[in-house]
């Protein structure tokens, strides 16, 4: 079967799910300071507007940040916990169909008190919850990395930085009391349906994409609006482009044509010999395309230049679906 045949024959399939409707479904980013953006210039993009380039024109997607603010209520603390904002009382509002929680950093500072933070944390759901009862939820279950902390000293996942790009001599117990947090979060998690997913790994090695060690640069905001669109197009099954792939000089290029992102994890691309099984996270923006060079080794980290070892001719690679997510 012809490729471009072939690929266009899996529309039906990739449009299981939440797909096309009336209105838009509505999507809020709630969180701290890296959902609102600190750190960022004037013009840059913010995780939540790169998200909603990528979900498309069926969601509306709008971000409710708010710098510095916690999921629990702290004493000698007040007008910390996001509950007490109006960021909150805005994503109330919305009645979003879908809430996604970045909360928890702030909370791991010297006031932490686990009980207090979860009493918070379930606070904060139980009112998303009554404000649309059919809304699904997804949060941040490892927390985003923080690279602040003593010199070589492991943290999460520890400064890495040279003396120059010191940030600060000590973590304030942040890595210490991130576990518990993490635990509580999933504890939480189970009791209101919250889908959690990683938003550690897939940053920790990347200490460049953070412009003081905490808050994300524009690469890294891009990253976790990628990461969190994995998450929700395997969890609700998002209606997706048909990717379209091309022969290049040296290299194999699969081009986005359409108005969302793909998510290529579990893809194949293969020339019968040589196989790149895409992971991580590995998404193509809209109008975008990704490029794999025909190479001597096989690169996996979706963010680096990826090759795929063969000794023949682009045009003989083909692009063989995901059975499913």
């Amino acid at each position: 079967m012809n490729l471009h045949l072939f690929l266009a024959s899996l529309a039906a399939t990739l449009s299981l799910g939440i797909a096309a409707q009336a209105s838009p479904a509505k999507v809020a980013c709630v969180g701290d300071s890296i959902t609102f953006g600190s750190g960022l210039k004037p013009g840059e993009a913010r995780y939540p507007q790169v998200l909603a380039t990528l979900m498309g024109p069926d969601f509306d997607v709008r971000g409710f940040g708010n710098p510095g603010k916690t999921a629990g209520d702290y004493p000698g603390q007040a007008g910390r916990w996001y509950g007490s904002t109006r960021e909150h009382k805005q994503a109330l509002d919305f009645k979003a169909d879908i809430y996604i929680c970045n909360l928890g950093i702030n909370d791991t500072g010297r006031w932490w008190n686990p009980e207090l933070f979860s009493k918070g944390y379930e606070a904060l759901l139980q009112a998303w919850k009554n404000a649309n009862p059919k809304a699904r939820f997804f949060a941040w279950g490892l927390l985003g990395p923080d690279y602040r902390g003593p010199l070589n000293k492991k943290a999460f996942p520890g400064n890495c930085y040279p003396d120059v790009r010191k940030y600060a001599g000590s973590d304030n117990g942040s890595a210490a009391n991130r576990p518990e947090a993490e635990k509580l979060i999933a504890a939480v998690a189970h009791k209101y349906k919250v889908s959690l997913f990683d938003a550690l790994h897939p940053l920790s090695d990347h200490p460049e994409w953070y412009v003081d060690g905490l808050h994300p640069t524009e690469q890294g905001a891009r990253r976790i609006a990628e990461i969190t669109f994995a998450k929700l197009a395997k969890s609700l099954k998002i209606k997706q482009p048909v990717p379209r792939l091309e022969p290049g000089t040296g290299n194999v290029i699969i081009n986005n044509p359409g108005n969302s992102g793909i998510l290529l994890d579990g893809w194949k691309l293969t020339d019968g010999s040589n196989t790149l099984i895409f992971e991580n996270s590995t998404v193509i923006h809209p109008k975008d395309r990704l490029i794999i060079a025909i190479g001597p080794e096989t690169q996996k980290d979706p963010t680096r230049p990826l090759q795929i070892k063969s000794a023949k001719s682009p045009a003989a690679f083909r692009l063989i679906p995901a059975k499913k997510y």
